[in-house]
């Protein structure tokens, strides 16, 4: 049987195919956040644009034409377009952060549900910490990618590195400025994903009772698609679910934006929070909304749909 079938018999598990072992889904989901990073990072670079100057979209677009992609004299430089992916640190971020997404918060479930913490307030638990563990061990990767790259008159990772330093006074502020708004994203988003992925499969494998007509028969297409194609368009769905259902997920990120752009300006998450709140209001806290749905729910496919994938043939070879 399928190994994301096999998943679905038991209806709390999270369907990801795990039949080539945890190693390689976290090896597959590295290589799916590596293509997210080629192919997605100009879109990341617009929403910390739009982040850092709480501005709309359009208003973001021109900050960023205007900073790179026009000379001092005034002409076209088509290729400051490369800029939005400096620094490499971010390609890094992205790399480890979704290699370790998926299974360290599978392994984590797996063991608070035998705990007996049940399947939602085990997976909410497994999520916190998981989503905890993410900020750890990127979140000083993140602070690079944001401050080096809004900010690319800061040539060195020392430079940064330093900066950061002294406004928060210490070098582990420093380094992880932003970590507790990363976490705050993370783990609404990451918890949101997993409940929606969970239950798109379960309703593929049975319809929910009381289900209305429309959601019954996106059902019956769905289970007219191959499996692969299946699970990728499910992913695409609770990706988009999990993005713009979760208002943390965006106000965690601003916070964490700001306070990575400018450590001096911004150096405490309280002190951010109540800064955004007084000068723009709820809207501040949702600026970049636009350009991080497009690219998490596009990246959540791609880096989770190379990871289940790849994951699912290696599943196959060694049976």
């Amino acid at each position: 049987p399928h190994p994301i079938a096999m998943a679905a018999h038991d209806r709390d598990a999270l369907p990801f195919p795990t039949g080539a072992g945890y190693a390689a889904l976290a090896m597959n989901g590295a290589k799916g956040g590596a293509t997210k990073y080629i192919t997605l990072q100009y879109l990341n670079y617009a929403r910390w644009t739009s982040q850092q100057h709480s501005c709309n979209m359009p208003q973001a677009l021109r900050i960023m034409a205007r900073t790179h992609l026009l000379s001092a004299e005034g002409r076209w430089t088509p290729f400051g377009f490369f800029k939005f992916w400096r620094p490499v640190v971010t390609l890094a971020n992205e790399t480890v952060h979704w290699g370790m997404k998926v299974p360290l918060a599978m392994g984590l479930y797996n063991q608070f549900r035998e705990s007996g913490l049940g399947a939602h307030f085990g997976l909410f638990s497994a999520v916190a910490l998981s989503s905890a563990g993410e900020a750890v061990v990127t979140g000083w990767s993140e602070r690079f990618g944001v401050h080096m790259g809004l900010k690319q008159n800061i040539r060195t990772y020392g430079e940064s590195f330093r900066i950061a330093s002294e406004a928060r006074g210490s070098a582990v502020a420093g380094a992880w400025a932003g970590a507790g708004g990363l976490w705050v994203r993370n783990f609404a988003w990451n918890f949101a994903f997993f409940e929606w992925k969970r239950y798109l499969h379960n309703a593929v494998d049975k319809t929910p009772e009381g289900a209305p007509a429309f959601f019954c028969a996106h059902l019956d297409w769905l289970r007219g698609l191959e499996r692969k194609n299946q699970a990728n368009v499910l992913t695409f769905e609770a990706a988009t679910l999990g993005t713009y259902l979760t208002f943390f997920n965006m106000a965690g990120d601003n916070i964490k934006t700001k306070m990575q752009v400018d450590p001096a300006r911004y150096p405490s998450f309280s002190g951010t929070a109540l800064e955004i709140w007084k000068q723009h209001g709820l809207l501040g806290f949702a600026r970049g909304s636009l350009f991080k749905g497009i690219y998490l729910i596009l990246g959540a496919t791609l880096a989770i749909g190379i990871q289940e994938r790849l994951s699912d043939i290696m599943a196959s070879i060694m049976r």
